[in-house]
Protein backbone atom coordinates (compact mmCIF):
# COMPACT_ATOMS: atom_id res chain seq x y z
CA UNK A 1 0.00 0.00 0.00
CA UNK A 2 2.86 2.36 0.84
CA UNK A 3 4.50 1.56 -2.49
CA UNK A 4 1.32 2.42 -4.38
CA UNK A 5 0.96 5.71 -2.50
CA UNK A 6 4.61 6.55 -3.18
CA UNK A 7 4.09 5.72 -6.86
CA UNK A 8 1.03 7.98 -7.09
CA UNK A 9 2.73 10.86 -5.24
CA UNK A 10 5.80 10.59 -7.46
CA UNK A 11 3.73 10.43 -10.63
CA UNK A 12 1.65 13.42 -9.57
CA UNK A 13 4.69 15.50 -8.66
CA UNK A 14 6.59 14.72 -11.84
CA UNK A 15 3.58 15.31 -14.08
CA UNK A 16 2.75 18.72 -12.67
CA UNK A 17 6.40 19.82 -12.65
CA UNK A 18 6.63 18.79 -16.30
CA UNK A 19 3.49 20.78 -17.12
CA UNK A 20 5.00 23.84 -15.43
CA UNK A 21 8.38 23.63 -17.17
CA UNK A 22 9.40 26.54 -19.37
CA UNK A 23 8.97 24.59 -22.60
CA UNK A 24 5.49 23.33 -21.70
CA UNK A 25 4.11 26.45 -20.01
CA UNK A 26 2.49 27.87 -23.16
CA UNK A 27 0.80 24.55 -23.92
CA UNK A 28 -0.38 24.35 -20.32
CA UNK A 29 -1.97 27.79 -20.55
CA UNK A 30 -4.02 26.60 -23.55
CA UNK A 31 -5.11 23.29 -22.04
CA UNK A 32 -7.35 22.13 -19.23
CA UNK A 33 -4.40 22.56 -16.84
CA UNK A 34 -4.64 26.37 -16.96
CA UNK A 35 -5.44 26.49 -13.23
CA UNK A 36 -1.85 25.42 -12.54
CA UNK A 37 -0.48 28.55 -14.18
CA UNK A 38 -2.38 30.87 -11.86
CA UNK A 39 -0.24 29.91 -8.85
CA UNK A 40 2.97 28.47 -10.30
CA UNK A 41 5.12 28.77 -7.16
CA UNK A 42 2.48 27.16 -4.97
CA UNK A 43 1.98 24.33 -7.45
CA UNK A 44 5.72 23.68 -7.70
CA UNK A 45 6.04 23.74 -3.91
CA UNK A 46 3.23 21.21 -3.55
CA UNK A 47 4.96 18.99 -6.13
CA UNK A 48 8.24 19.07 -4.27
CA UNK A 49 6.43 18.28 -1.02
CA UNK A 50 4.70 15.39 -2.79
CA UNK A 51 8.05 14.02 -3.99
CA UNK A 52 9.56 14.48 -0.53
CA UNK A 53 6.67 12.63 1.14
CA UNK A 54 6.97 9.78 -1.38
CA UNK A 55 10.65 9.48 -0.53
CA UNK A 56 9.93 9.56 3.20
CA UNK A 57 7.30 6.84 2.85
CA UNK A 58 9.74 4.55 1.08
CA UNK A 59 12.50 5.34 3.56
CA UNK A 60 10.17 4.58 6.47
CA UNK A 61 9.34 1.19 5.00
CA UNK A 62 12.76 0.07 3.78
CA UNK A 63 15.31 2.17 5.66
CA UNK A 64 17.15 5.31 4.60
CA UNK A 65 19.54 4.12 1.92
CA UNK A 66 17.33 1.48 0.30
CA UNK A 67 14.28 3.76 0.51
CA UNK A 68 16.10 6.53 -1.32
CA UNK A 69 17.31 4.15 -4.03
CA UNK A 70 13.83 2.65 -4.41
CA UNK A 71 12.39 6.15 -4.83
CA UNK A 72 14.82 6.74 -7.71
CA UNK A 73 13.82 3.40 -9.19
CA UNK A 74 10.20 4.58 -9.13
CA UNK A 75 11.01 8.06 -10.45
CA UNK A 76 13.27 7.28 -13.41
CA UNK A 77 10.86 5.25 -15.56
CA UNK A 78 8.03 7.59 -14.61
CA UNK A 79 9.92 10.58 -15.96
CA UNK A 80 10.72 8.74 -19.19
CA UNK A 81 7.12 7.57 -19.58
CA UNK A 82 5.73 11.04 -18.95
CA UNK A 83 8.03 12.56 -21.54
CA UNK A 84 6.96 10.01 -24.13
CA UNK A 85 3.28 10.36 -23.23
CA UNK A 86 3.08 14.16 -23.20
CA UNK A 87 5.57 15.15 -25.91
CA UNK A 88 4.79 14.96 -29.57
CA UNK A 89 7.31 12.31 -30.63
CA UNK A 90 6.39 12.09 -34.30
CA UNK A 91 9.26 12.44 -36.71
CA UNK A 92 9.65 15.64 -38.67
CA UNK A 93 9.46 15.39 -42.45
CA UNK A 94 12.84 15.62 -44.10
CA UNK A 95 13.39 18.56 -46.40
CA UNK A 96 13.41 17.78 -50.09
CA UNK A 97 16.87 17.54 -51.54
CA UNK A 98 17.86 19.07 -54.80
CA UNK A 99 18.93 16.49 -57.37
CA UNK A 100 22.60 16.45 -58.19
CA UNK A 101 23.67 17.45 -61.60
CA UNK A 102 26.42 15.38 -63.10
CA UNK A 103 28.88 17.34 -65.15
Amino acid sequence: MIQLLAFILTLNGMHILYRLSDKQLEKTKKSNWVWLTQHIKLAKLSCFVSLFVAGLLLMAQYGNSIGFISWWIFATPLIFGLILWINDVTSKPEPKRKPRQNI
